[in-house]
């Protein structure tokens, strides 16, 4: 053992000094932990943004229906209407993506 070395060693434990070797790889098991999180993510992706549709389309029937209100002078008439509008377009949005993706889970009928 060199001086250095020795040096080394008294200031820093053997243990919290690295490693030099490599650690064994792990065998890779076709249709393992990575493809069941593709899988997963291909499935939920119609999903994940419905949310911030839903909330984009309320919002835009209702600044539509404030800046007809606005323009022709009418308060709360068109803000309703909108928003209805708004709140009709999310829901069948909604249950036309639930319906698709019910769908293509069941597969092909036999």
């Amino acid at each position: 053992m060199s001086l250095l070395a020795a040096a080394v060693e008294r200031v820093i434990p053997f243990f919290l000094l690295p490693s030099r070797s490599i650690p064994p790889e792990r065998p890779r098991v076709p249709g393992g932990a990575g493809r069941d999180w593709n899988r997963a993510l291909r499935e939920a992706a119609p999903l994940l943004g419905l949310g911030t549709t839903l909330a984009v389309t309320v919002l835009a029937g209702l600044g539509g229906g404030y800046w007809l209100d606005a323009r022709l002078g009418t308060r709360p008439v068109f803000v309703l209407l909108g928003g209805a509008f708004g709140l009709g377009t999310a829901l069948y949005y909604f249950v036309k993506t639930v319906a698709a993706d019910q769908k293509r889970q069941a597969g092909p009928k036999r």
